[in-house]
């Protein structure tokens, strides 16, 4: 059992660059919510994502990245141009686990230095050095003039389990950018043609699809069709016999679809989905060079011993202040009242209100609440025709200002309001004490 852990471990290369680029793109009230809202410890969270030498679970990265992504889509920002900005900054090193990226090279550097192309040893040595244990095979393709057309198959994954769209793509996007790393161009196109998630995971929950006989819907309108493999091998012969594959059924996307809130690409034209392999062609100027192409990244991990980021390192301090500060607010049954860090803070029926609101948030992490909801309450508005609940609410909101650091309310909207945490709130509520009569 403790092999298999320590065999499923991942250095948190994605986690950090995904990380860096949320602290440069958010403030760090934005953040607090989504850290908070994980299924892993704040404190954790961040630790797994800012140290330069952290080992995470395949299961937790995949977990805390699909989380990161629904979050940026709830934002509604474009995910590609997230990914395209996180890898963009690779060559400046500043969010790269650089002892991990090393330690890979490590037995080849010799081999390296020897090299005509640097950029196809770094495919050929993807299988070897296996940094995210995902078994990835390199097949050498045709070279046409000064153009080299090679591949990458990925035949199983060595961490167990489906990758999921997000993980899968950002991880090809690596490769393509990764010798950016050593001081060289990143690959100059990356086509993938055949993925292993399924076509309906693709879409992200932001659109439904699914099979119909053997077409593939999105919102009512086909946009694919179920086929056998063979016709993606056929389409893109590789020097390696998949033949084993060919009778495998795939979905095959007809259209491009994109996330109309967000611009984000979910499905690919002409890309076959739960394929039995992964397959992605890298396309790139023969015979790319330098002369000390570990250089940059020693010289960075050198810089990083006296001197961090600036301004990431600022906003990592300031966002993990935010979640050390913990506020812990009791709802006590017997007198009907709130206290925040051991002094009272409202009673009766503003207290009850909160203390809906707080169940809820602990359970669901629900920040948006409808005033109806709490008019049908018979413990927060007696008369049902006549609730007054507006100025009850007003209540609770002007004892929230006494307390404007921990919490607060935003009555943005008619009909409802939002639930505004500003640290990390421990609630929990303590029933009245039923005494024992004396006989």
């Amino acid at each position: 059992m403790a092999m298999s852990e320590k065999e499923n471990k991942i250095p948190n290369v994605f986690l950090k660059l995904a990380y860096s680029e949320l602290l440069l793109s958010f403030s760090t009230e934005e953040l607090v919510p989504l850290v908070q809202s994980s299924n892993i410890s704040s404190r954790k969270l961040i630790e797994n994502a800012w140290r330069d030498d952290e080992l995470i679970s395949a299961s937790d990265n995949a977990l805390i990245l699909s989380g990161f992504s629904n979050w940026l889509l709830s934002k509604g920002r474009n995910l590609d141009a997230f990914a395209d900005s996180m890898f963009g900054k690779l060559n400046h090193l500043n969010s790269v686990p650089k002892r991990a990226i090393l330690r890979s090279y490590l037995p080849y550097i010799r081999d390296f230095y020897e090299m005509q192309d640097q950029r196809q040893g770094i495919l050929r040595l993807i299988e070897k050095r296996n940094m995210f244990h995902e078994n990835f095979v390199f097949v050498e393709g045709a070279a046409e003039g000064n153009e080299r057309h090679d591949y990458l198959v990925n035949q199983g994954h060595k961490a167990g389990g489906q990758p999921s769209p997000i993980y899968s793509s950002w991880l090809l996007r690596f490769m393509q950018n990764s010798p950016r790393l050593l001081d060289l161009p990143a690959f100059e196109k990356m086509q993938v043609y055949a993925c292993e998630y399924p076509a309906d995971e693709a879409l992200l929950g932001r659109l439904g699809g699914g099979l119909e006989g053997d077409i593939f819907y999105v919102s009512g309108i086909a946009v694919g069709k179920l086929v056998k493999f063979s016709e993606c091998l056929e389409k893109h012969p590789i020097n390696r016999d998949l033949s084993k594959y060919a009778d495998c059924l795939c979905v095959r996307a007809d259209t491009d679809v994109i996330d109309t809130f967000t611009g984000t690409h979910l499905l690919y034209k002409d890309r076959y989905y739960s394929a039995p392999v992964t397959l992605a062609e890298f396309v790139y100027a023969k015979d790319a060079h330098v002369k000390d192409p570990f250089a940059g990244l020693i010289s960075a991990l050198v810089q990083d011993e006296y001197n961090a980021w600036t301004p990431v390192q600022k906003a990592h301090d300031e966002l993990l202040h935010k979640i050390n500060h913990v506020a812990e607010i009791i709802y006590y049954e017997a007198d009907d009242s709130i206290s925040v860090n051991g002094k009272h803070l409202m009673r009766n029926v503003p207290a009850r209100i909160l203390r809906n609101i707080l169940r809820e948030y602990k359970s669901t992490g629900r920040e948006e609440f409808e005033n109806r909801e709490f008019k049908r309450d018979p413990e927060i508005c007696i008369d049902s025709v006549n609730p007054n609940f507006e100025s009850r609410l007003n209540r609770v909101v002007d004892h929230l200002e006494k307390i404007a650091d921990v919490m607060g309310l935003n009555r943005h909207r008619r009909g409802g309001f939002r639930f505004e945490p500003h640290c990390h709130i421990e609630f929990r509520e303590e029933p009245a004490i039923v005494r024992k009569s004396k006989k």
